[in-house]
Order: structure tokens, then sequence, then C-alpha cells
């Protein structure tokens, strides 16, 4: 796969530079069928380029016109010469490829789904699959390598991405509070506290990171030690995840309505009084992507999905709506001059929430604060001094992931 990968990186290098010159003799750009057409002349030309298969070959060149486009579009920046050990995916869009030999193989909880996936050029891959798929209606299947060294198999099936809204009233909703210390707040008195998966390894990173930039550019050792800081840095990104979509199954099987704040999040770190570490820490809770996988999960079920104005949802008062201006990070209860009500801040703020987006809520839990049980099933286990990490089920989008 290394040889096609090599291939495809010179094949899209080659268009941008016939592109340029285009350009600066005609003052002409081509179209996607020109380049599509250029790519397949390329191929039977250069016997380097033919160990792509033809439509991956036409696919290289459809990558380029969208990344010219997206420039043209001030969406990104002009398109560069690709580095072959940054070119790390080939698609095939209709044909090239073959699944066959599926089977169940081992039993009880490490019973797994196996397959054998034939790429034309390339060969065959022994593939486990996580879910199952009408193969029928697979319209492209995209290889990725991943810096780390695992390959990914993407399926692309079409079908809706969303589901129609179920028919019965929603009964119950839940409005949650999302922050640094306490990574999301319920209305009904939950917390789940942020594990800071990316703080806790710092250490670690910071070891890694050294040891890389001491070996030789493009060395052997170079790409060993490229690889332990990939493997590291994935190994975090799976387990943040796998937790946010295990939360986000367990509130969707609960509540019919989620209500969350419409957050600003690119705001929040780009502010010029946001120290370092309140940065780092807000790049490591991923509230972007914690909503985007929260939202998917209730979507899916045919439920509703209420984002609110987060402006001000920590100083309202959730009894009288009052607004106390004095209140800063360091205050984790809130306290309204008004009508004297006190509370944890993060409960009220999401008890504001629910209120916000229409739902009368309940009175204010007067229990105590209690975190989401059972903590390791959500991820959040220790196991011999690192933390465990599982491999989601599902992921946002109509997408089917492969490994």
């Amino acid at each position: 796969m290394k040889t096609q990968l090599e291939a495809a990186c010179k094949l899209y290098n080659t268009l941008l530079h016939a592109e340029q010159e285009e350009y600066e003799e005609n003052k002409h750009t081509m179209n996607k069928t020109e380049l599509r057409q250029l790519a397949l002349d390329l191929r039977k030309q250069n016997q380097e380029f033919q160990v792509l298969h033809s439509q991956v070959a036409q696919q290289v060149a459809e990558r380029f016109y969208q990344a010219r486009e997206r420039f043209l579009e001030g969406l990104a920046n002009k398109p560069k010469n690709k580095k072959p050990h940054r070119y790390l995916s080939l698609v095939y869009p209709q044909s090239g490829w073959r699944l066959s030999n599926t089977r169940d193989v081992g039993q009880g909880k490490s019973k797994k789904r196996k397959a054998r996936l034939y790429l034309s050029k390339i060969g065959f891959f022994t593939l486990i699959l996580h879910r199952e798929f009408p193969e029928n209606q697979v319209s492209q299947v995209c290889v990725k390598l991943n810096p780390s060294g695992r390959i990914h198999v993407i399926f692309l099936v079409e079908e809706s991405e969303s589901q129609e809204l179920s028919s019965k009233e929603p009964k119950n909703a839940v409005g949650v509070d999302l922050g640094i210390a306490r990574l999301a707040t319920l209305s009904d008195g939950r917390f789940l506290d942020n594990p800071k998966p990316h703080e806790r390894s710092l250490d670690r990173i910071r070891v890694l990171q050294r040891t890389l930039s001491r070996k030789k550019f493009l060395s052997k050792n170079w790409f060993k030690a490229k690889r332990r800081l990939a493997k590291q840095h994935e190994h975090l990104k799976d387990f943040r995840r796998d937790l946010f979509f295990k939360l986000g199954a367990l509130l969707a099987g609960e509540y019919d309505v989620l209500v969350l704040e419409d957050l600003n999040v690119q705001g929040l770190i780009q502010k010029s009084e946001t120290k370092k570490r309140r940065r780092m820490r807000l790049y490591d809770s991923s509230f972007s992507e914690l909503r985007a996988v929260l939202e998917w999960q209730f979507r899916k079920r045919g439920k509703l999905v209420l984002p609110v104005p987060s402006y001000n949802t920590s100083r309202e008062c959730f009894r009288c709506g009052g607004i106390n201006q004095s209140l800063t990070l360091e205050d984790r209860v809130f306290h309204c001059a008004h009508c004297g009500f006190t509370l944890d801040r993060d409960l009220n703020a999401s008890l504001v929430l629910l209120k916000r987006a229409g739902w009368v809520p309940p009175a204010a839990p007067a229990v105590e604060l209690r975190p989401i049980p059972p903590l390791p099933s959500l991820g959040l286990g220790r196991q011999g001094g690192a933390m465990r990490q599982e491999a989601p089920a599902f992921r946002r989008g109509s997408s089917l992931f492969v490994t």
C-alpha cells in the first residue's frame, strides 16, 4: 500500500504543476473533467502511475479539484505540493474492490465479525466489521493509513443521515451544561467529571515529542518515533470519542428532548484574556465534538434537539431570572441577590437552559450532585495506571468505519 500512496502523492503534485503551467500560459484553469482525463493520460504514459487503479487515479484528480475550489471560495489555503509521508488515503469510488468470506469468529465478548476485502492493485485485507451494512448501497470505499500504522477501511453508504422526528409527544427533557471542571452537568442533578485525557498524558507526550525532535528528519528512527507519538495521540482521541458516544447513548435512552447551549467554542479559545492552561483544557474537553455526538445520538432515534443561546446561562437565576453580574469563574455556587436562591453553579445553568427552551423544569434537586454511575462503563476506569479504551460502536454521519 505504501507504493500506491507514494504514486498517488506524486500524481497529485504532477496535476498541481500542470494546472499552474496551464494558467501561466493560457490564463485558463482546467475543470473537473479535464483534470480526470489528464490523470488517466498520465497513468497511461508513466509506468510509475500504473500501480494505481484507473478510478483511484481519477479520484486523485477530483481531490485536487476540490482543494482548488475551496481555495477559490476562500475556505482554505492555496493547494501546494503534498509530502509522501502525509498522503495517507486512497478512494475507490465505484469499482476495484470486492468483499467476501464474511464470517463470525470467537464467542461471548470476544465475538467478532470478519471479512476479506480485495482492493485492485493492492491485494487482500482481513477486516473486522464494526457494523453490518448493505453492500449493494456502498458508493465508495476509502482506505486510510493512520499515522500510528493502523489501517481503516471506510465504506460510504448512501442513506438518509437523519430520521424523521418521532410522532410520539416528548415527555421528558434534559438540559446539559458543558464545562471544564465537570464535562457535563445534567438538569436532573447528575454530572460527569472531565477526565482530561490530554492533560493526564502530557508528560508522556512531551517525552515522545522531545525524542522525535532529536531524530534525523525522514530517517527510519524518525518514522519510528513519529509512529509512537501518533499512537499516543490516537489513544487519546479514541478514549475521548468512546466516552462521548457512551454518554450520548445513555442520555438518548432516558430522555426525549436534549437542550444544549449554543457555545462559540472558537471564541472562548481566542479570547485574549484566556490563560494558556485554560485554553489547553478547552481543547482537551472538545465541546464541539461532544455536542455533535450528543445531537447525532438523539436525532438518529428521532428525538428532538434544542440549541439555546449560551449568553449569561451561568449568571441567570433559575427561579427569578435575575442576573448575578459579580459571579466569576472561581465561584462554584450561584447565589441570587434578588431572591436569595442558592444552588450549584453548573446545575443552575442546566436548569436555565431547560427554561429558555420552553420546558418548565421541575424544582431544583434538593439532593447533592451525584456522578453518573457506573464510571468504568463510561470509559473512565483505570487499569494498570492507564485509561481503559474501547472502540466506539457508532460515528456521526452515514459513513461506516471498518477496521
